[in-house]
């Protein structure tokens, strides 16, 4: 894994937002479309994609969306994450959907429980992605390659992830790598000890959306954490949820916030200091943080 690897994902993430209905814009190769460390740019060039991109959506209001073309470094597909294909009620739909949190049976591609939010979108363009994949995947292959997959996605689009990856993996035959931006949590115990796809999780530290869903810890520790325990307590009702691949903190400061050590020993990667750190952002007041910690601090 090399930061370029990192910057390249980030790009195709990032580029899966401009999807509406079903659409890239037409400038989406040229047009200034981000900045990063002062420095403007196009996230099709920066993902260093070579031709055409296919984009789809899918779901009530086309809420949910995907795009897969052929990079420098291989076959790409990006998720879209909560964007509501950039209308009001479809924003207003799409969280909804995220909160949809409740688990189902993976049944029939795997074992374990996952997010039915997450699933249904999933499931609502699988189709047409997996079909366009395998047709660039055998077009690479007759020209002499054996291109990796890369699948990645920003918050949603993270959650969305690993169950697009675990499907395709038992429909083609290649190597799958996953790159997720501040992703929530995809499913339960059983289905993280039967995921097995090699998966870089990054996290920024102050990002609450990363613990959702909580763990069996967390939901262990949460009513210690007073006024937090209030805001949440809803969504406690839920079953336990893991985190999948390996964790990779994001490290920016905030405010008047003093920097905690990122927990690396916990077997669950849980991120327990982070988990506490977001509890003592919600006690000083200052939400802007939040918004920051989801958004800017991956770009």
């Amino acid at each position: 894994m090399s930061e370029d690897m990192k910057h390249i994902m980030w790009a195709a993430s990032k580029l899966a937002f401009r999807i509406v209905d079903g659409k890239l814009p037409e400038d989406y190769k040229t047009g200034i479309d981000y900045q990063y460390n002062g420095e403007e740019g196009n996230c099709y060039q920066k993902a260093e994609f070579t031709g055409d991109l296919y984009s789809y959506t899918g779901g009530i209001e086309s809420i949910h969306a995907g795009l897969v073309g052929v990079s420098k470094v291989g076959i790409i597909i990006a998720l879209r994450g909560t964007d509501g294909n950039d209308t009001e009620i479809g924003n207003f739909l799409d969280w909804m959907n995220n909160f949809l949190a409740m688990q189902v049976p993976f049944e029939p591609y795997g074992p374990g429980n996952v997010h039915l939010g997450f699933m249904e979108a999933v499931l609502s363009i699988k189709d047409a992605l997996i079909d366009k994949t395998r047709e660039l995947l055998n077009r690479k292959e007759q020209a002499g390659g054996t291109p990796v997959i890369y699948i990645t996605g920003h918050s949603k689009g993270g959650g969305m992830a690993p169950l697009m990856a675990k499907i395709l993996q038992q429909q083609v035959k290649a190597n799958i790598i996953l790159y997720t931006f501040g992703a929530p949590r995809s499913g339960d115990k059983i289905f993280r000890a039967n995921y097995k796809l090699l998966h870089y999780r990054y996290e920024s530290f102050l990002d609450i959306i990363c613990h959702l869903y909580f763990t069996g810890q967390e939901l262990e520790l949460i009513n210690r954490l007073g006024f937090l325990y209030k805001i949440v307590s809803p969504i406690l009702v839920f079953p336990e949820y893991a985190p999948l691949g390996t964790g990779i903190c994001i490290y920016k400061p905030r405010g008047k916030f003093g920097r905690l050590p990122w927990d690396t020993d916990n077997a669950l990667e849980e991120k327990l200091n982070s988990f506490c750190a977001i509890e003592q952002i919600i006690r000083m007041g200052d939400y802007q943080i939040f918004a920051d910690a989801h958004g800017n601090d991956y770009y």
